[in-house]
């Protein structure tokens, strides 16, 4: 009986601590710079780079961003550069500009878990189209 008691004090006192690294390693933060850019390419499509803090794996939270874009209407693909020990990593996603702004993507990432989890830093959008197309 003992036994029993150390090894469910000892799983309650590592789940706290995973709890505190989980919410203490979180960043918030409500402001973000968005910059744009135009290249010619192949089809008209649009790209952007979400650089984000609070990322602490790529599969649980990198999965769960991963997710929460792909549900956007109009997002058509998503995928995440995570890396151990960087301050910031990054989703890539790739957008209808027609259907969605880059703020809604920064604003999907900032509410997961009612904003205690990550933030995104700034976000880099580069809008493709024919070459015949470009706006100057």
């Amino acid at each position: 009986m003992m036994i029993w008691h150390k090894i469910t004090g000892f799983i309650g006192a590592a789940l706290l601590a995973y709890g505190s690294l989980m919410l203490g390693g979180c960043a918030e933060s409500d402001s973000y710079a968005v910059t744009e850019g135009y290249e010619a390419g192949t089809t008209e499509t649009s790209t952007a780079k979400l650089e984000i803090s609070g990322m602490m794996c790529a599969h649980a939270c990198g999965g769960k961003i991963k997710k929460e874009l792909l549900e956007i209407p109009g997002v058509a693909n998503a995928s995440i550069d995570f890396e151990s020990g960087r301050d910031l990593n990054a989703a890539e996603v790739e957008f209808d500009p027609k259907s969605v702004t880059p703020e809604s993507l920064a604003e999907v990432v900032n509410g997961i878990a009612d904003g205690k989890l990550y933030a995104v830093a700034s976000v880099q959008v580069t809008h493709f189209a024919k070459e015949a197309s470009l706006t100057q």
